[in-house]
């Protein structure tokens, strides 16, 4: 199932979001409690392209913002979601800020049954760090409070897991092998949450802002590689939008793919790689910057017909993202 946008307004300002600022100025009836349940029941219906997003995946659904948890009937719709989803793995994308509240934090868990997972952003191992890509002061000790009050409630049988994401640029690559550190010092029982690496996404206001956040997915992988004994502490660590050349073989089995054939691409140099196929490739946006240079076939196959399966591999991936933008556009 696809990715839900259940609220357009969120009380961070990070430099990195996906969203642009038209968004968040859409009328918040666009999202309110009648709306979205009558979006939830036409989509349920098998009425059309309701959700844009992942909307062929039919095993999950993800609960985007801006900031879901500032929604006003939060509680109320997402019963409803529990409820006419009972079976189905539900993902909250959050700040964490809200989960500071230990009564809000209490009151979300009875409702958040298995299979859901609150998945909560750390921009840095320091108020200093973090609050400087959040674009809040004070959002760093909210975010870490909400989590303490999280696993608090776990311990007391509370039903969602907690995924604990990393985006990384320019701004806090520096920062990671501290957070790995932080996470473990303050969290020392990584076995109950799930880490999850992400180089970022170039799209709303990351595209605005990309002069400040450029990273090379090299320079990206490059960190994550020596940091791979703390990473090995972890028992469930991830990495997204990570090609398997670019990262250490023992960390290969981490790389997910996560992202619509659409929003993919192979260069030319994966024409002749066998592990394509479990390759998250590269996204559509970072492959028009050109800084991806480092790219190169793990193993390669026969190179008799090279040329033609070049590409043909590459047309097909540029066709597959062209359809996808016409469906949007239509």
């Amino acid at each position: 199932m696809p990715d839900i946008p259940f609220w357009n307004k969120c009380n961070n300002k990070c430099v990195m979001c996906t969203n642009l600022g038209e968004f968040a100025a859409q009328p918040p009836s666009r999202y309110g409690l009648k709306r979205q349940i009558e979006k939830l029941e036409r989509y349920l219906k098998g009425f059309g392209r309701i959700y844009l997003k992942n909307a062929d995946k039919a095993d999950f659904i993800s609960l985007t913002g801006g900031e879901p948890t500032l929604h006003p009937d939060f509680f109320k719709l997402l019963a409803y979601f529990r409820k006419r989803l009972p079976e189905t793995d539900i993902s909250l994308l959050s700040n964490g800020r809200r989960f500071a509240d230990k009564g809000f934090t209490e009151r979300f868990l009875k409702i958040a049954r298995p299979p859901f997972t609150v998945a909560v952003s750390i921009h840095g191992s320091s108020a200093s760090a973090h609050d400087r890509v959040a674009g809040i002061k004070g959002a760093f000790s909210r975010t870490v409070k909400g989590l303490e009050n999280l696993f608090a409630g776990l311990k007391g049988g509370g039903g969602a897991g907690v995924e604990i994401r990393l985006v990384l640029h320019r701004l806090n690559i520096g920062e990671f092998k501290k957070t790995l550190a932080f996470l473990l010092e303050r969290f020392p029982a990584p076995e109950f949450y799930r880490v999850v690496a992400i180089h970022y996404e170039i799209e709303g206001l990351a595209f605005e802002n990309h002069k400040r956040l450029a990273l090379k997915l090299s320079a990206s992988a490059g960190t994550v590689n020596a940091t791979a004994g703390l990473i090995a502490k972890f028992p469930d660590f991830r990495l997204y939008h990570f090609p398997l050349c670019l990262v250490k073989k023992e960390l290969r089995s981490k790389c997910r793919i996560t992202l619509p054939a659409e929003d993919r691409i192979y260069p030319p140099k994966c024409a002749g790689c066998r592990a394509r196929k479990k390759c998250p490739g590269l996204m559509l946006e970072y492959y028009k910057t050109q800084l991806f240079h480092q790219i190169k076939p793990i193993h390669t196959v026969s190179q008799s017909n090279t040329f033609t399966t070049l590409n043909l591999l590459t047309l097909s991936s540029l066709l597959s993202a062209c359809r996808a933008r016409i469906i949007l556009l239509t």
